[in-house]
Order: structure tokens, then sequence, then C-alpha cells
């Protein structure tokens, strides 16, 4: 009985309703299990071109034919609701062919980790990681007053989720604390800070390319062009509109500013509406979507990245993970002043400006492009900070919290 217990616990089914490998933070959770001998199975998102069943280094990949769109509460509940089905009857088919030892659903939704209930009472362990703090961000994406019964309903469904977990993880002591405090133990709660994969994010990884990169860059500086750039989802509470604000504030004191977007999202459109109506158009460049390679010349090409999230009861308890990717290719990083990123990064370390105070962020703006031995200092800094949270140290504690429950299992077991 144990040792048919030691090879069911090697065996790991993620859930996430996402796409797969796509998203880099689950890949290098996933990644890292396989690395150190686990069995990985994923069940998640089916997007266009993509199979339903692949393995993707050493991770077996299960796709719903189920696709993700940004819209309405009716379509994530549609879109929530159908995945819930179809990854339940998905995971419990493989469970009773081949148990797993350990089931991790990554939220959002909380709820997802239900799917895991019918294993769960035949043994499985289950791991939630609470990337999310769903009752703030839906209040902040749908303020309307009559969407707060649908928030009590998301802050049940948080507490309840938390409960039935055998344990969680999140991504801040903020959220953390936060959970706290709507009454989940937080001894139950590991903080796995959310860095990069080191192997995608690492300077000494692309030292040909930076010293390519180097000569175009003086000379880029003798002429005075200074290139802001960000990335990811471009949605109002990201505050791209706040960097197009103040572009309009620096362009006398900076004239070769240039503002480049990397991404797509919702409030797009609107972000470049803005740019036209106060005639910084000419000054920002809009990208598009990417690939992985063409983003990481970006970045490094930057004079300097910005994280321009805007305050909000979300946003003081989370960290965006791009913040982390400018860090780990030692970038300087200009960002909000929130409580979440503060606590981490003291101000010798990072450049902050107020929250949506678009004046302030050109004075940051001008401050980085003429004092640069002062913003080397700060990246310096950051760079010290960073190593303490880099993945090869917070991938110790996640694999702690298997190794832990492993080790809870089996003397559970031994006493039955």
């Amino acid at each position: 009985m144990s040792e048919r217990r030691s090879d069911r616990d090697r065996r790991v089914c993620f859930v996430r309703h996402n796409y797969f490998p796509a998203e880099l933070s689950v890949r290098r959770e996933a990644e890292t299990l396989v690395r150190n001998g686990y069995d990985v199975s994923m069940i998640c998102l089916r997007g266009e071109d993509e199979k339903s069943f692949e393995m993707v280094d050493g991770v077996s990949i299960h796709r719903m034919p189920v696709g993700h769109k940004r819209g309405r509460i009716l379509r994530y509940l549609f879109e929530y609701n159908a995945f819930f089905v179809l990854a339940s009857v998905k995971l419990l088919w493989m469970h009773l062919r081949r148990p797993f030892g350990f089931i991790q659903v990554n939220t959002m939704p909380d709820y997802l980790v239900f799917v895991a209930t019918i294993p769960k009472l035949l043994g499985a362990r289950v791991v939630l990681h609470m990337h999310e703090p769903m009752p703030e961000l839906y209040g902040t994406m749908f303020p309307k007053p009559y969407h707060a019964p649908i928030i009590s309903l998301i802050k049940l469904s948080e507490k309840l989720s938390l409960k039935f977990a055998n344990h969680a993880l999140t991504v801040t002591r903020e959220m953390r604390e936060n959970f706290g405090r709507r009454g989940a133990d937080i001894n139950n709660i590991t903080v796995i800070v959310n860095v990069p994969d080191e192997k995608r994010f690492r300077k000494k990884v692309y030292w040909e390319r930076i010293d390519e990169l180097a000569e175009q860059k003086r000379e880029r500086r003798r002429q005075g062009i200074f290139k802001v750039i960000t990335h990811g989802a471009i949605e109002f509470r990201y505050g791209q509109d706040t960097i197009v604000e103040s572009l309009s504030r620096v362009r006398e004191r900076v004239p070769g500013i240039e503002f480049r977007l990397l991404g797509n999202g919702a409030y797009l459109d609107n972000v470049l509406a803005l740019a036209r109506e106060l005639k910084v158009d000419d000054r920002v460049k809009y990208l598009g979507y990417v690939s992985f390679d063409e983003m990481i010349n970006e970045l490094l090409f930057a004079d300097v990245g910005v994280v321009p999230m805007k305050s909000n009861p979300y946003s003081n308890l989370v960290h965006t993970n791009k913040m982390y990717e400018f860090i780990a290719l030692c970038r300087p990083v200009i960002a909000t002043r929130l409580s979440s990123v503060s606590s981490y990064f003291p101000d010798d370390s990072v450049v902050y400006y107020e929250p949506g105070n678009a004046d302030d962020l050109a004075d940051k703006f001008y401050s980085v492009f003429a004092h640069p031995e002062e913003v080397e200092s700060r990246v310096k800094k950051a760079t010290e900070i960073y190593e303490t949270y880099r993945w090869d140290r917070e991938s110790k504690k996640y694999l702690g919290v298997y190794q832990g429950l492993t080790g809870r299992s089996r003397q559970e077991t031994a006493s039955t």
C-alpha cells in the first residue's frame, strides 16, 4: 500500500482556465515539478489551431473545447461554468484510470477548485493557487452598485475554496493577509512570489543580443531618443492612459521620448484615441501582440519599463509579473506607488510616481532621462532584492508544499 501511495504521490494534475503553454507562470510551475520527478498533466483551455492533446516539455496537455474572450459578467460566467463542467468530467475520468496524488487548481475562478471534489474524496490532495483576489478584481472591473450581491457571492466562494483545499498558494504577503482578514487560516497559505522563469527572463541569457544593441543605444542616446515601454494586457485598470497623458507634459523637456506599447486588450482603442486627442500619437508606437523573441528585444532596447497600474483595492494587493520581467533583465522601472509593491521594493530601487498623476509621471520620465547614473544605482538595488525572490529560491518553497503534503498523506495512510 505504501509503495502504491508513493507512486501516486508523484502524479499531479493542474487545472487552469487559461491556455498552456502560453501562460508562463503555470508553465514554470509544471516544468519545475517535471524536473523534480513528477508525472504532470494539465487540463486547460483550447485555443484556435491547438491540439486537444499533446506533450510539451514533459507535461501531458488535455485541452477542453472552451476559449477565452474578455467581456461582461455573463460572458465570464459562461466560460467559467462551461470549463468547470468539462474539466470536472475529464479530471474524474483521468483520476479513475490512473489516480493522482495531487490536483493543483490555479485560479481564476476560485470555485474551480471544486472540480477536484470526487478525486479528493478518493484520496487526492488539493493545492489551490490563488493568483488573484477575485472580490477586489471584480469590484474594480464591474464597479456598479448592483454588482454588490455578486461580490458577496465571490467572497463566499473564496472562503469555501480556501477551506476546501489542503493547502493554498498566493503571490504576495498582502494577499495572504487579506485572505486572513476574511477568515482564512493564513498558516495554510504559502506566498510564492510570481517571478518569471529564469530560462526565459535572465539577462545573462541574452549577452550577445545586449552587446549587439549597446552601440545602437549609445547612438540613440546621443540623439536624445528616450524609449519608454510597457507590455501586457491593455485595460483601464493597468493605466496605460496615464503614460499617454504624461507624454503631453514632458515632450518639451524630452523631445525624443517615445512610448512603445505591446499587447492587446479592451482599452486599446481608448488609449490610442487619447494619444490622438492630446496630439502625441506620433510619440506612441503600438506594436501589437508580438512574439516572445520580439518582446525580449523590445524590453532590452528600452530605456525604462513602466508599470502604470491605477490604485484600487485590487492593485494594492498584487504585483504585476511585468515588473519582475523588467527587473530580471536589469531594466530600470518606473511604477505606480502601491502598498503591495513598495513593501517589497523601497524608493532606492524603483522610481515611483503617484497613482494616476500624469504630471508626476512626466517629472519621473525627465528625471530618469537626465540622471542615468542614479537610475543605474536603482537598477543595482532592485536586482539585489530580486535575487532573494528568484525562481530557483521560490521554487524550493513551492516544492516544499508538495513534500510537506506528501509526508502528511503517508502518515495518514500509515495510521489507517
